[in-house]
């Protein structure tokens, strides 16, 4: 355990993101890369990068996320080195190495497993079904690497799929050239879709005695997958037709929209509590709880699937809770090898849990050793 405390705003939640960003090679907070630059005007090339150093299985790896941000797009001499350019703009570029080799992000993904716990996750709750997709996506995509490459393929097929949409409907192309793409994404959305399936299942059977746990025995949790095309019982054969033909039947509604209206990427999921949908009826309490349940039968999942214990990241999110369920969230992250967990009031979180947590304070960016 690691307990890291300071003031709010100092820079303790922009740490757990880094070590984040060094498991998964995204942000936990968001999808948009853009997003984790300042918002000020780029004059010249910057460059950040995150650098971690881990052992697993007993063997050491070095691990760097770098970002370039450029005021000229790239390839771009015309544009003055000094001309101010907005962020929204500027050219960004992600890059990866690992043990000093430069390497696909998805190369990244699953050599260290970790869960993030932080104020975002009421966004499964009450978030829409982009971000309950993303959740999905995070776990399936560190236990399975045939998933991302299946995820990656299915949003390139979707947008050749969507351009030609709107070419049909300018009348620049035959209606016919969709049977192609068609079968390619429900071919590569038929994989992403049952494994998600499964993996909302398990996290639903690991979630419930958990939930029961923190929630006193009351209000039993049911988490399910709510596929834009029905799925049923299919297996993976079985939902490449349920997609394909589901696709051909709704060409002249998607040719209209120029978009794909169903699909994999439409699915959603569900948390229900006490057999009510969470989103529309829990409080803010009750989402809380749920959530919690959720992010320790991820951890469990994990660790089953992987045979490796995840990293657990828990951005001060034991100060919101009462003395007792802080109790048992921590009886559940000490049995991982390695937690990292911040806070604004490290007096609130005094337990036995802690005693022999390492210590550190955040101040200004700056991290520094806590006598505690």
């Amino acid at each position: 355990m690691t307990l890291v405390h300071g003031k709010n705003g100092q820079g303790k939640s922009n740490l757990l993101e880094a070590v984040y960003m060094a498991v998964i090679g995204k942000s936990a907070r968001t999808a948009t890369e853009r997003d984790l630059v300042l918002h000020e005007p780029i004059t010249h090339e910057v460059h950040t990068q995150v650098v971690a150093e881990a052992e697993q299985d007993g063997e050491a790896v070095k691990i760097m996320v770098g970002f370039r941000v450029s005021p000229c797009a790239a390839g771009d001499q015309g544009r003055a080195a000094v001309q101010a350019v907005p962020v929204e703009e500027a050219s960004i570029q992600k890059y990866v190495r690992i043990n000093g080799l430069p390497r696909r992000v998805s190369h990244l993904v699953g050599r260290i497993t970790g869960v993030m716990f932080g104020a975002q996750d009421l966004e499964l709750v009450f978030g829409s079904p982009a971000s309950r997709r993303r959740y999905l996506d995070i776990i399936n995509s560190q236990l399975d690497p045939a998933y991302l490459r299946s995820l990656q393929r299915y949003q390139r097929v979707l947008r050749q799929r969507n351009h030609l949409l709107k070419s049909i409907r300018a009348g620049r192309a035959p209606a016919d050239e969709l049977s192609l793409w068609d079968r390619q994404l429900a071919e590569e959305g038929a994989y992403v879709s049952v494994c998600r399936r499964d993996t909302v299942r398990r996290l639903s059977e690991l979630a419930r005695p958990i939930h029961e746990e923190l929630a006193g025995g009351s209000e039993p949790i049911h988490v399910e997958y709510l596929p834009s095309v029905p799925l049923e019982q299919c297996d993976i054969e079985g939902t490449v037709e349920r997609l394909a033909a589901a696709l051909a039947e709704n060409r002249n509604r998607d040719v209209a929209a120029g978009a794909t209206t169903l699909g994999t990427h439409r699915d959603d999921a569900r948390i229900v509590i006490d057999r009510r949908d969470a989103a529309a009826f829990a409080s803010r309490g009750q989402a809380r709880t749920a959530t919690l349940a959720l992010k320790l039968a991820e951890a469990r999942y994990i660790s089953g699937r992987s045979e490796r214990q995840p990293l657990l990241l828990l951005d001060d999110v034991l100060s919101e809770l009462d003395p007792s369920r802080r109790a048992l969230v921590l009886e559940h992250v000490s049995k991982y090898e390695q937690c990292l967990i911040t806070t604004a009031d490290p007096e609130s979180i005094d337990s036995p849990f802690l005693a022999g947590a390492a210590r550190f304070e955040v101040s200004r960016g700056t991290i520094s050793r806590s006598a505690g």
